[in-house]
């Protein structure tokens, strides 16, 4: 019977955390980190434009409300101008639905035939209905359409009809088009999509065949954006269209699409692609339209055969977990979160959607449950572990001379250089530290002074810190700027930052000959210097964003001018943000006040002065960071021999 229970548990485990799943437990976040993965952009296609009824339209030619349609007819006319400079396509996301005034109404057909591949709008109206069976009612349709509005007969008759609906979903993100809708139930009578309509009369224009994306029973399909918001839009307003502003080259042979474009006419999103600024109604068809003309379609697995993999996957997982200790139960629970990463990743690129946190979070799940099974046993190794501690110790302890021996600590380290001095020190608030100081020729006329911060604290902050501190030398030592050395650091780190730890980074370089430093900060302290004849100061410089926060930063760098005589002092919060048993920081403040003391004195002494002072205050009181600190006396070729800091 011990035999059996564990596969029994197994079994239990796999079968419940399959069932959580299956009941929708992840949707949101998977759909959210779906999005994140999938949704990465590419290039708006240049063939495809929008004249916007924006702003500048509505201070031009009045408030929406009380436009006719005889404006929409005079864009359309300015866009059959020049008949050797027509659009390919023009989309109108307005609806014209009923007669209005017969002039407007005439004018605008006109317009639109004289134009010629005009799509005009139409909606579907969705909602409830009963259906009956022989007199009787047997279900409820909630999606049924219980209303269908469409352009006014003359001007249908002259143009092509195309839907407009877009349905959210549960979560409020536009994530699926909607490619035909059927206003009397019947595939006979289906109604295609705005974009899908301008995407076919686009290609036949061109001697090709629209071919149309995989759909699930109600006609949704998934959508790949392309762009983000106001990426397709280059400010064109309606406006400047009617007014003849606009040269006609500009939509010669492209597919034109004209909607709104202003806040207040409520016709925006948010999507997949970014959840922080809504889309308008026209990008999203621009989007739709690329998808379509670029073939890029994507196919959304159904979850049941997801749910039964899932199940199988689990299953060996958690008998596995049970089987293996703690460690390797972890390299396995890392291997198929990667798995459960990887794969929809690699789905997707050959077309298909699969959800993405399913197996990582079942398998975290199940890896927890294991360790505290595992944990239930713990008693009867008591001994084990403590044998176990006292290696874990003396590991922490090699970490540390590790750690401590991967930082420059040989004063002077340039003693043949004399144009300069320069001293630092790393105070670790644990064992190991993740503050980080560093300093090499990159050639002889370039000094790197590099100091940084690493998020939280002990063996993964050190871990890391070491890390960054490898990359960040190399990509100071292969190129001077500190502007792109960061961004190349950044690049390399949120590659691989499973953790999404983060640095904070100062970078310098020093011209030796000329005193110019040029320094680049990714969220960094200010750093403090002082003129030969001054005193010392902070730095305001500019800051970027922390190393490995987000992908993408590109950093700014900026000059400083050390003439002979200037000292240049650097710091990690530890200084700053070191804290009393009054729960007070020691701030900048303080610390200028203890480079003031010891400006006079040679970098080591002001390095020394400046603990102290932080050491004073914080009295008794536990120490709150890693303290480091670096400290440059710049002599310049103004002396012939220096001594440096001891």
């Amino acid at each position: 019977m011990n035999k059996v229970k564990p596969y029994l548990l197994s079994f239990a485990a796999s079968l419940l955390v399959t069932a959580i799943v299956a009941l929708g437990a992840l949707q949101r976040p998977d759909k959210w980190v779906q999005d994140a993965l999938f949704q990465r952009g590419g290039a708006p296609s240049g063939d495809i434009i929008i004249i916007g009824i924006d702003e500048e339209a509505l201070d031009v030619l009045g408030p929406y409300n009380t436009w006719d349609r005889n404006v929409m007819a005079a864009a359309l006319e300015a866009l059959a101008a020049d008949p050797e400079n027509k659009p390919a396509v023009t989309a109108v996301d307005v609806l014209y639905a009923g007669p209005s005034s017969p002039e407007a109404d005439e004018r605008l057909a006109r317009a639109a035939e004289s134009l010629g591949n005009v799509v005009t709008a139409s909606l579907a109206e969705y909602g409830q209905r009963v259906v009956w069976e022989n007199g009787h009612a047997v279900s409820m349709n909630t999606a049924a359409i219980v209303g269908y509005e469409q352009p006014y007969e003359v001007l249908k008759n002259v143009t092509v009809p195309g839907h407009i609906n877009a349905m959210s979903d549960l979560d409020g993100v536009l994530r699926h088009a909607l490619l035909y809708v059927q206003p009397e139930g019947k595939a006979g009578d289906r109604v295609y999509s705005m974009a899908s309509q301008a995407a076919r009369l686009y290609l036949e224009g061109r001697g090709e065949a629209l071919q149309l994306p995989p759909v699930n029973t109600a006609g949704h399909f998934y959508v790949p954006y392309t762009a983000k918001p106001d990426s397709y839009y280059d400010g064109i307003s309606i406006a400047w269209l009617i007014q003849g502003i606009i040269p006609s080259g500009y939509w010669a042979d492209k597919i034109v699409l004209i909607g709104p474009y202003a806040t207040g006419l409520q016709d925006a999103y948010f999507t997949s692609i970014d959840k922080g600024q809504q889309m308008y109604g026209v990008e999203f068809q621009a989007n739709v339209i690329q998808s379509l003309l670029d073939r890029i379609f994507k196919t959304e697995v159904s979850d049941f055969p997801q749910l039964i993999a899932l199940f199988i996957l689990c299953l060996a997982a958690s008998i596995l977990f049970l089987r293996f200790k703690a460690l390797w139960g972890g390299a396995l629970c890392l291997g198929l979160i990667g798995l459960g990463i990887g794969l929809p990743v690699l789905l997707y690129n050959l077309g298909f959607v699969t959800h993405i946190l399913w197996l990582p979070v079942c398998a975290l799940a199940l890896y927890i449950l294991s360790i505290a099974l595992h944990y239930t046993q713990a008693s009867k190794e008591r001994q084990r572990l403590a044998l176990e501690n006292e290696r874990i110790g003396a590991e922490l302890a090699m970490a540390a001379r590790i750690q401590a021996n991967s930082l420059p600590k040989e004063f002077p380290p340039f003693p043949d250089r004399k144009e300069f001095d320069i001293f630092a020190s790393m105070t670790p608030a644990k064992e190991v530290g993740g503050d980080l100081y560093d300093f090499f020729l990159i050639d002889e006329d370039h000094l790197g002074l590099v100091i940084g911060d690493v998020s939280g604290k002990g063996v993964p902050a050190s871990l890391f810190m070491m890390v960054a501190t490898s990359l960040i030398r190399n990509a100071a030592m292969a190129e001077i700027s500190p502007a792109k050395a960061l961004t190349t650091v950044n690049a390399q780190i949120c590659a691989r930052n499973p953790e999404e730890m983060f640095v904070t980074v100062w970078l310098g370089v020093l011209e030796i000959s000329t005193g110019k430093l040029t320094a680049a900060s990714a969220g960094h302290e200010y750093p403090a210097m002082k003129a030969p004849d001054g005193h010392f100061e902070l730095i305001k410089d500019k800051h970027g964003f922390v190393i490995g926060g987000m992908e993408g930063v590109r950093y700014r760098e900026y000059i400083l001018q050390l003439d002979p005589g200037a000292k240049l002092f650097v710091y990690t919060d530890g200084v700053a943000e070191a804290t009393n048993s009054a729960e007070e920081l020691f701030g900048t403040d303080r610390m200028i006040d203890a480079l003031r003391e010891a400006e006079e004195d040679n970098p080591q002494e002001i390095i020394d002065a400046v603990k102290a002072s932080v050491d004073a205050f914080v009295g008794t009181a536990p120490q709150f960071d890693d303290l480091t600190v670096l400290c440059l006396h710049y002599h310049g070729n103004s002396i012939s021999a220096a001594s440096p800091a001891v």
